[in-house]
């Protein structure tokens, strides 16, 4: 956990293995060792309303082909859920307390818009093709944090991909700058992966 300060607003910031089922202990821990007026997820406000919601929705969640991929290649660290289970339990914990979560990220009609933007053709196209280099490729498989690193860096080696991460970084970063204003005392999740890049941005 990584602990910093905006104005006079506390952060605690979890970075978490999204899909990972054992990530959720920390989000347990950290939610029953210190009372918090707010959590914020990198998540769009739809997502946080669907998780709160799943039980009333039928269907499962959708993911995309290099979602099914990760999640494949993530099974060797231990069990894997979706949606994320740290994202999950940090939600139901939340609205038992009556804790806000506040979204990080974009709205599903903000990132469809960046996404058709930023994403050309011919690179959603290599898509199949990223995905297939990906099953072949050797991952460090030291420790989790250190296969979502190289996976990431494998699916931002399409331009486009890597524009919409630095995108998202500095909007959740952004959306931290802004929690500071109205907030005292903040529980972050952001995926490992991201956290370095929105620190950079939030300016830590």
């Amino acid at each position: 956990m990584k602990s910093f300060k905006i104005g006079d607003c506390e952060f605690d910031l979890i970075p978490i293995i999204k899909g990972l089922v054992s990530e959720k202990d920390k989000v347990i821990q950290a939610l029953d060792s210190k009372t918090y007026d707010a959590t914020a997820v990198a998540l769009g406000a739809e997502d946080i309303t669907a998780i709160s919601k799943r039980d009333e929705i039928e269907g499962e969640f959708e993911s995309s082909d290099l979602d099914t991929v990760y999640s494949g290649l993530l099974t060797q660290f231990g069990n894997i859920d979706m949606p994320d289970p740290a994202f999950t339990t940090l939600i139901d914990i939340c609205k038992d307390r009556d804790i806000p979560v506040i979204p990080l990220d974009m709205t599903d009609e903000e990132y469809t818009q960046l996404y058709c933007e930023t994403v050309s053709t011919v690179e959603f196209l290599r898509e199949k093709r990223l995905i297939k280099k990906a099953l072949k490729n050797k991952f460090d498989t030291s420790s989790p944090e250190s296969f979502v690193t190289e996976w990431d860096a494998l699916v931002n080696h399409l331009s486009g991909y890597a524009k919409m991460s630095k995108y998202r970084e500095e909007y959740m970063a952004g959306q931290i700058k802004d929690i500071a204003n109205y907030r005292k005392n903040v529980l972050l999740l952001i995926e490992y992966e991201r956290v370095s890049g929105v620190m950079g941005s939030v300016g830590e």
